[in-house]
This record gives structure tokens, sequence and C-alpha cells, in this order.
């Protein structure tokens, strides 16, 4: 992992620290109880860091295994040399797990990691592919069914192909993007058939005999 956006003035050797309010997270159901913030708390003392449940009420820091109400940040890692390093990832007691929590910090910029997927936006625009409607004489299986109307004493059915616009314009995370379009991804090929067949219909085409 690296820092993204590490917002130290090399000159003066000072943090250009950006205040988080109430960043929203919920505690795991299930081992590590552990969150992970959205950017790289300062590390101070005193610290920087506000815990508190969803109802207001707050939590204690330690830097030891936490009981319930308390909560452990990880102040311990300095990797690449820089003092103020840490992976922004607290420790909750089992006793929370689930509970949502709102923590305020100080920003040092944010972390690159498996989570760039949920936190990066793209905005697209609609897709260019045409709406298409292909009429076949059959098909093994369908989606829906639809009824055409029109009119006359005879019943048939048929197939349609119909080919349909991906994501809409908008804003999405990488990740809905990617898997929305795994989702969609599929290919189709187009064949000419050509077969013979008896008519046996008495509709003047030649064939009326009515055998085989």
């Amino acid at each position: 992992m690296a820092i993204v956006d590490y917002r130290l003035d090399p000159f003066l050797g000072t943090f250009n620290v950006r205040a988080i309010n109430n960043e929203k997270h919920t505690v795991p159901t299930s081992s590590p109880y552990t969150i992970r913030l959205n950017e790289v708390p300062q590390k101070t003392d005193p610290t920087t860091l506000r815990v508190k449940y969803s109802s207001g009420a707050a939590l204690t820091e330690v830097a030891a295994q936490p009981a319930q109400g308390q909560y452990w940040p990880d102040y311990n890692t300095t990797e690449h040399g820089i003092a103020d390093w840490n992976t922004g990832t607290l420790l909750f007691n089992a006793a929370d797990a689930g509970k949502v929590v709102l923590v305020s910090y100080n920003g040092l910029g944010t972390l690159t990691d498996d989570r760039l997927l949920d936190m990066a936006e793209i905005t697209v625009t609609s897709s260019t592919q045409p709406e298409r409607d292909a009429i076949v004489s059959s098909v093994s299986s369908y989606d829906s069914t639809m009824n055409s109307g029109g009119r006359g004493d005879i019943t048939s059915t048929r197939g349609r192909i119909r080919t349909h616009k991906g994501l809409s314009a908008g804003t999405y995370t990488l990740r809905r993007v990617i898997q929305h379009l795994v989702n969609l991804s599929h290919t189709q090929e187009y064949v000419r058939d050509s077969y013979n067949y008896n008519c046996n219909c008495d509709c003047d085409c030649g064939d009326d005999s009515g055998g085989p």
C-alpha cells in the first residue's frame, strides 16, 4: 500500500491535514473486528481520533486489546521510513460487532488498496449500442413472452432476439462498472440457415398433395 495525496509541505515540514468528521463505518460481524478509515489519520498526542456510536455515545481509545466500547488504532506501523505512516485500521471488541460507528480525525491522505474499486468513480455516457430486434422462426428458450397482436384465425409463435443497452448515463464506482460488464458479457453469432421441408398446406404453393 502507498499513501496517495500525502499532504506534506516539504519546504515547511508541516502537514496540510484535512479535518474529517463523522466518517461512517460498520464493525464487521465476524473476526477480525476491524475497520479501515478512508484516509491515514494523523498521529498526535493526544490523538485526533474521535469515535462514537451512531447513538452519539463515545468510545475510548486504547493501546491494547479493546473491551466493549473501546477501539485500538494502528499507530505502530512505520513503513517506508515515514514516521506518521499507519494503515488507518481500528480494532474493536467482538461485543461491538455489527454496530455503526462515526469517526472524526485529521486525515493525511488516502490509502491505495483493494478498496479503490469501491471508492474510485468515473462518469460514463450511455451506451452507443443501438437497440435491435431480430425476428427468428424458432428459438429453444425464452427470457420472457409477449403478445404481438394482429388479426387472423391462426395463432403461431416465433422468437425475437433483442439487444439492450447497458448502463445508463451516471456516476458509478469502478467495481460496479466492471461487475455490470461481466454480468452482461456475451457474444452473438447470426447464422443463415437454409433447409428444405414439405408444405402440405393447400396454399397453392405446388406441394398440396398431402403426402410426405
